[in-house]
């Protein structure tokens, strides 16, 4: 369970920095260039960064569960 929370935080922290890359660019680009796929982009980390929060909250509370059965 620790590799899957460590693997799913690391994912989440990825998908963090492709946020932030994708929002600068959004930002800072004139309207006539690829807007579309940046927002498409954006909107595509988004949603894997929550992936990666639940695939990290059922890591944890499978290993919280796994000590209660073992006590």
């Amino acid at each position: 369970m620790i590799q899957a929370l460590a693997t799913a935080l690391a994912g989440y922290a990825d998908r963090s920095d492709d946020i932030g890359r994708f929002a600068e660019r959004i930002r800072s680009q004139p309207l006539s260039e690829n807007l579309a796929g940046d927002m498409v982009g954006l909107m595509v980390s988004q949603r894997a960064a929550e992936a990666n929060l639940v695939v990290a909250r059922v890591a944890d509370e499978t290993g919280q569960s796994l000590i209660h059965v073992i006590a």
